[in-house]
């Protein structure tokens, strides 16, 4: 086992010591830890070459008292080709990464401070809270769980990568409200100068998120805004300020059937993606869900001398059936169109949660 593994199963097992000593002075039902893990393998093919990716997430709760608790995970990626499959601009599939083992996906303190109110400090990722509902949760691919003027701008905390920062909650009835505040720039290593614990606002910046989500009925509706303010170059030189608005309807046109809608903007000149638009239909029948989500991106290359634009329409057709409460199978077809190159692929992708 490496050191980085051997660490964290240190760190977990004094503070699973604690808790249960907790337990045996109070009440063992709230104070009960609990561990979760979630196993995900997918095949990808453009019917030319094939690649095999997997990913391994690893997450404990342990209450510290009933108002306190501490939230570990790690995750772990494998596959036989670190290179993408396809040369598309938004990532078709949320998985891909590069391999890694044990990296420190969330590690933090939640003070429930009511029933309304929350605070969680330690390392984290912005999509464990936004861009995570159950409608977008269904799709597969990377601007699925995180929009492109936002995750293909900024090296923010979002899968693969974590950061240190701060995450309030408010909710109360049909209204949620969230506010994050994290290290401008997010990493996986647990040592050296690029760390996960790393915060350095006078070289990475700081990167602020706020959202506001809405619920009617089985509708929500969601209303953000990002604001990155620092210098990219990681040396403190020039600092800049760079804003962005989200917004995203999921209104149910029955109980079964859900109209997804979203909107994307980033206000900055020389930010890579400009304008991110998406549309889709989820329907849920038994233990099956069918799903459509076609978007658009504009871009600017601006690894050019003279930058120039570009665009990429998207399409995800998927059918997630979830054959047990803890396992399911999702056949996905992406078709896409970069600068009037079409591409498609097909994805089998097996999902184990308990």
């Amino acid at each position: 086992m490496t050191k980085k593994g051997k660490t964290i199963i240190l760190l977990l097992a004094i503070l699973l010591g604690y808790s249960t000593r907790l337990m045996a002075q109070g009440d063992s039902t709230s104070l009960r830890p609990t561990f979760s893990l979630d196993a995900t393998t997918e095949i990808q093919t453009d019917c030319e070459i094939a690649k095999w990716v997997n990913l391994l997430e690893l997450h404990a709760t342990i209450p510290i008292s009933r108002k306190f608790k501490f939230d570990i995970g790690t995750l772990s990626f494998y596959t036989n080709d670190e290179e993408g499959l396809l040369e598309d601009m938004q990532i078709f599939s949320n998985l891909d990464a590069l391999n890694v083992a044990f990296a420190l996906s969330t590690a933090g303190f939640t003070w429930q401070i009511n029933d309304r109110h929350s605070l969680f400090a330690g390392i984290r990722r912005i999509d464990e809270d936004y861009f995570c509902s159950d409608a977008l949760s269904t799709f597969t691919n990377s601007s699925c769980g995180g929009f492109p003027t936002l995750t293909g701008n900024y090296t923010m905390p979002t899968y693969p990568v974590s950061a240190m920062g701060l995450h309030y909650v408010y909710d109360h009835k049909n209204v949620t409200f969230q506010a994050s505040l994290y290290n401008g720039f997010a990493h996986q290593d647990l040592t050296g100068r690029y760390n996960v614990f790393r915060v350095c606002p006078k070289t990475d910046g700081v990167f602020a998120l706020t959202q506001v989500e809405y619920r009617h009925g089985d509708s929500h509706y969601y209303l953000g805004g990002s604001l990155y303010h620092g210098d990219f170059t990681l040396e403190g030189i020039e600092r800049i300020t760079r804003p962005s608005i989200w917004t995203l309807a999921e209104q149910a046109l029955s109980p079964d059937l859900t109209l997804l809608a979203a909107y994307s903007h980033a206000f900055s000149d020389d930010e890579v993606f400009n304008h991110f638009a998406g549309i889709g239909l989820r329907y849920v029948l038994g233990r099956a869900e069918f799903g459509i989500f076609s978007d658009f991106v504009h871009y600017d290359n601006l690894d050019l001398d003279i930058a120039t634009d570009g665009y990429e329409f998207a399409t995800e057709l998927t059918c997630k059936v979830h054959l047990t409460d803890w396992f399911s199978i999702q056949p996905v077809v992406h078709i896409i169109n970069t600068d009037g190159d079409g591409l498609c692929v097909g994805v089998l992708r097996l999902n184990v949660s308990l």
